[in-house]
């Protein structure tokens, strides 16, 4: 790989040797938005990348190269080691930092007078953030979608990753947001991801799909969690077809303890109830924490299914291609895959 790479040059290096993207932005940048599979080794923390902003802002360049660089040398020996490993289990590494500026170009000119095989992200994240804006939505307007909708807990995603496994092109935008949509979608999981870093997922999603391009997704609101689905997309899925998924409470029920309870999660649960106190008056929601902490979980949850979220979800009005009922997530996702080979739902394809 040349010394300074674009990024296409690198998705489509011809060598197959394994390469590592390491971030050398702050945590705090690379909590926000990276590039997926990078590593975050960075040359500045959060101070002190605000500190040199500072110096860099009130036109003290000189300043701020010292002040950096008198913060990293004392680090430098602690880096290399984590370097050489990396060096150990991948075959070339690629160093970005925002623009392709000071801290990836000090990295890498270290590392590589050292001997190590790196390279340098050409124009750092937001040359990657340009190719994601400018190609995604180019990939989605040759999309066909399939789009999986039903009533909370009737097992869409679990269907989606039985798709996935049988070989189907799946697009998993809750996967992606790091978010499950309704006010309760974050309970069990990590910080929700950013918009950027949600559409950079999008994006490395769909560079994997393979022809004819017919996707399967789930319906959602525009909104999941922190992010929003781009416009570009939510035409693509109405373009599309939907089918319904149904399933019966006793499944429901036990999906949901599935995806929301947890071992020593109950506070979790409860504070995020407290959310639904702009839905629900307050002695029902006093209620329900009182039946989790007695771990009374299916009864919060058939309450809420059928006096909150079902009457909410059957005011949506949807034309459906096919209908399943779903009893078991591999072999409904069987049969509609069996479904969508028979009934053609894209014939021009």
């Amino acid at each position: 790989m040349k010394p300074i790479a674009t990024y296409e040059e690198i998705e489509k290096d011809p060598s197959g040797k394994t390469t590592l993207l390491v971030d050398v932005r702050s945590p705090k940048e690379y909590a926000k938005a990276t590039i997926p599979g990078a590593v975050n080794l960075p040359v500045l923390d959060n101070d002190e990348r605000r500190e040199v902003g500072i110096l860099y802002d009130s036109g003290k360049i000189e300043e701020a190269k010292q002040y950096g660089i008198s913060t990293l040398s004392p680090r430098l020996p602690e880096m290399f080691q984590q370097y050489q490993e990396y060096a150990r289990q991948y075959d070339q590494m690629v160093i970005f930092c925002s623009r392709g500026g000071f801290r990836s170009n000090s990295i890498f000119s270290l590392l590589k007078s050292l001997g190590l095989n790196v390279s340098r992200l050409e124009g750092g994240y937001k040359s990657y953030r340009r190719t994601v804006t400018h190609l995604l939505p180019e990939i989605i307007k040759k999309v066909h979608f399939i789009t999986l909708y039903g009533n909370t807990g009737n097992g869409k995603t679990a269907i989606l990753k039985e798709l996935a496994k049988q070989g189907a092109n799946i697009l998993d935008l809750e996967g992606c947001a790091n978010h499950r949509g309704s006010l309760l979608g974050s309970v069990g999981l990590e910080e929700p991801h950013s918009q950027k870093m949600f559409e950079s997922l999008l994006f490395e999603t769909a560079k994997q799909w393979q022809e004819p391009l017919i996707v399967f997704t789930e319906g959602e609101s525009k909104r999941i969690g922190n992010v929003v689905l781009p416009q570009f997309l939510v035409e693509a899925m109405r373009q599309g077809v939907n089918i319904r998924i149904d399933a019966e409470m006793e499944d429901r029920l036990q999906q949901l303890k599935e995806d929301y309870v947890y071992p020593g999660n109950d506070e979790e649960i409860i504070a995020a109830l407290e959310e639904l106190k702009r839905y629900l008056n307050e002695e029902r929601i006093e209620r329900y924490k009182k039946q989790v902490r007695q771990g009374a979980y299916d009864e919060v949850i058939e309450d809420l299914l059928l006096k909150y979220y079902d009457p909410r979800y059957s005011h949506t009005k949807k034309e459906y291609a096919a209908q399943f009922l779903n009893t078991d997530a591999a072999a409904t996702a069987e049969a509609i895959l069996k479904w969508s080979k028979e009934a053609q739902p894209f014939k021009s394809i």
